[in-house]
């Protein structure tokens, strides 16, 4: 009778976490997970979700810490191995990264998103090759995959194939005019490639519309490149 108990209360608990997490409130959410967690320990959902929580606090040792606990649990989630992938790149474990992608896309290789995390960390690793390989997948999978195509642009970069670059970035700003990230991206390979006027217009495109959109880190990152060049 007690487990019985114990089970629809940490069920109740792990409902209050999901519904305070949505809310934003990330401290809730973990008192409710981790209550949902002392009446089932073997909760791999509370498991995963704590762990997301500690990843959106920057608490990303923590995270794994959760993420493995889950998986032990349930060790055929992709989502687990995704987001376990996120926290160890978050701590500056490439390898560790890469493994967990590596899982995501083994157990389910339909997962565009699977190949484009795999992809990202291989450009972080500077293994531009594979990087290419793996997100030519993604947008097999998504032809709109617009970050796929931003960093597949980066690793052709990566590879000194400017033009294949320069096409990819392209293509990123023709699905989202917005995304300033890929004008700066572009504004630097512009100057690589000794365009400095059109250097110039992608970078100030891109202070715009970051500075539009809240990222003043970068924005200041930009100017500073501006006058540099």
């Amino acid at each position: 009778m007690r487990e019985i108990f114990d089970f629809f209360a940490g069920n109740f608990a792990s409902k209050q976490g999901e519904r305070k997490l949505h809310q934003g409130d990330f401290k809730g959410a973990i008192e409710a997970y981790t209550q949902a967690l002392s009446l089932n320990p073997k909760d791999s959902i509370s498991y995963g979700n704590r762990g997301l929580v500690f990843a959106r606090t920057g608490k990303h040792k923590k995270a794994v810490e959760d993420y493995n606990l889950a998986l032990r649990y349930s060790p055929n989630e992709p989502a687990l191995y995704s987001n376990r992938g996120i926290s160890r790149e978050a701590l500056g474990d490439i390898k560790g990264a890469i493994e967990d992608y590596k899982r995501v896309i083994l157990l389910d290789s339909s997962i565009a998103q699977g190949h484009f995390q795999l992809g990202c960390a291989y450009v972080q690793a500077k293994k531009y090759d594979y990087g290419v390989r793996v997100l030519n997948r993604a947008i097999v999978l998504n032809s709109q995959y617009i970050s796929a195509y931003a960093f597949r642009g980066l690793a052709y970069e990566g590879l000194a194939r400017y033009e294949e670059a320069l096409k990819d970035y392209n293509q990123a700003i023709c699905l989202t005019p917005d995304y300033g990230k890929v004008y700066k991206f572009r504004g630097l390979l512009r100057m690589k490639m000794g365009d400095k006027l059109g250097a110039t217009e992608d970078l100030q495109q891109a202070a715009g519309l970051l500075f539009n959109q809240g990222q003043i880190t970068e924005y200041k990152e930009i100017l500073d490149l501006i006058q540099e060049k």
